[in-house]
């Protein structure tokens, strides 16, 4: 049974932080003050004229200076990105981003809709590598779910979410394969139903008589995510005494799609037949 299992297991991470604050501080700011000579005051109206000059041109070119540091303190600090960026993939219906990512290591990104993307990975020794994963924010501590693995055949094989050397595959074969292309649920709730459904649809004589209509219409109704990662650059490592080449380095674009239009019932139904020339 597929019973929620993951394409390729691999330990579970600590999310990385997701959100940076932007932060604006003002420049600290110097006011210099005169301060009156301790020295003898003279009669003379002409030197007390000439005091009062300096004064004042002393004020006057101190004042600008003192009332654009205070200006410059009191200055609100502007709005924090986060809450912007958070609102703007909360409403788009597609999303992009550039990534990359170096071996042993994961990549994770908050992609909105409740949702996180993530490179896991591989735990295979065939040459690294990452599974393509999609998550909620938190996942159940009871019972660990992700959303891409039920939604994407084939199943129990290679398939568009390994960025990986896996199932016989080399480093430079995963590489070269430039395009993954993968669906998604997009809630624990449409989790579970998908695998029910899927397997039902590996599994049919499990299924009793009466259940196969009412999973038939859940198949049709659950709707799915659409997600294609394409690698833009990347490099291997040469394999030493016998080990075999790996995957050091991807740098990628990712492109998600929330309202594809796809359902379950499309991706597990049988494909059409080419037609003969």
């Amino acid at each position: 049974m597929i019973g929620r299992q993951r394409g390729a297991p691999a330990p579970r991470t600590n999310l990385a932080g997701r959100n940076f604050a932007g932060q604006l501080s003002a420049d600290a700011a110097q006011v210099f003050r005169p301060e009156a000579g301790a020295g003898r005051i003279h009669a003379i109206m002409d030197r007390r004229l000439s005091g009062l000059a300096l004064v004042c041109t002393l004020v006057a070119g101190i004042g600008p200076r003192a009332s654009r540091a205070i200006a410059s303190q009191d200055q609100p600090p502007a709005a924090s990105a986060p809450d912007s960026q958070a609102s703007s993939l909360a409403d788009s219906q597609e999303v992009r981003f550039i990534g990359e990512v170096a071996r042993d290591q994961a990549f994770t990104r908050d992609v909105g809709h409740n949702l996180t993307f993530r490179l896991t990975p591989a735990t295979s020794d065939e040459g690294g590598g990452w599974v393509i994963e999609m998550l909620p924010p938190v996942e159940p501590s009871d019972d660990p779910v992700e959303f891409a693995a039920i939604a994407t055949p084939p199943y129990h094989a290679y398939n568009d979410r390994y960025l990986a050397a896996a199932f016989g595959y080399s480093a430079k074969e995963a590489l070269q394969a430039t395009t993954r292309r993968f669906n998604f649920v997009q809630s624990v709730t449409d989790e579970h139903l998908a695998d029910e459904v899927v397997n039902a649809a590996l599994y049919p004589s499990t299924v009793p008589e009466a259940e196969k209509s009412r999973i038939a219409a859940e198949a049709a109704a659950l709707k799915l995510g659409t997600g294609q990662l394409r690698i833009l650059r990347s490099r291997m490592t040469q394999g030493k005494d016998g080990s075999p080449d790996s995957i050091s380095w991807v740098k990628f674009e990712v492109v998600l799609n929330f309202s594809s239009g796809l359902t379950l019932q499309q991706v597990l139904g049988p494909k059409p037949t080419p037609a003969r020339r």
